[in-house]
């Protein structure tokens, strides 16, 4: 998997846009539909990410601790067959960039095919940008879109990183790891 750093080089893709932050079995169903799309199209899954929580440049005083490392969130990429992890330097500039323009730069980086989110993935200044935009837009574009709707535990919980967060802060690892499906690491958010 070749990790970039804000902008890459282009070509037929599929990008799956997301925070991602501890690879939870939410973000694994839009990995593999993403994947499955890029598969049957043959053409490359990039995911499109930021460097750093959103949290940490609009509200410091709010950004959550991290539930996986950088060099965590390449290998588990790898592991879920991504051909490239793009993660685009976010800053205020970027906070303030007005959903239609980001729409625009994506558009412009890659030849895109599709784009998987999901169903609460927002983007733009103000979260402004929605699932709803992003299938005007593809229809508009030419591109597909596909929204993944949330996975939910037995319970009926949408997994988050939020709720992954609170059972670690609870002591509850394994439940957390339940949430992941995958180990993490001893640094993890807690």
């Amino acid at each position: 998997m070749r990790v970039i750093l804000d902008q890459g080089p282009g070509g037929a893709r599929v990008l799956a846009l997301g925070t991602f932050d501890g690879v939870h079995l939410g973000h694994q169903a839009l990995l593999k539909a993403g994947k499955e799309y890029a598969r049957t199209h043959g053409i490359q899954l990039r995911v499109c990410s930021f460097d750093r929580h959103p949290l940490e440049v609009l509200r410091p005083e709010m950004a959550p601790a991290q539930l996986t490392t950088a060099a965590e969130k390449e290998r588990l990429m790898a592991s879920f067959g991504v051909d490239e992890l793009q993660l685009l330097h976010f800053t205020r500039e970027m906070a303030d960039m007005p959903p239609e323009d980001f729409l625009k730069m994506l558009r412009e980086s890659v030849d895109l095919k599709a784009v998987v989110a999901g169903w609460n993935y927002t983007f733009g200044k103000g979260g402004k940008g929605n699932a709803d935009m992003l299938r005007q837009d593809g229809a508009k574009r030419g591109y597909d879109v596909i929204i993944v709707p949330p996975v939910k535990t037995a319970e009926g919980e949408v997994i988050s990183s939020t709720l992954i967060r609170e059972n670690l802060k609870q002591g509850h690892i394994a439940e957390a790891e339940k949430l992941t499906g995958h180990p993490l690491e001893r640094n993890a958010a807690g």
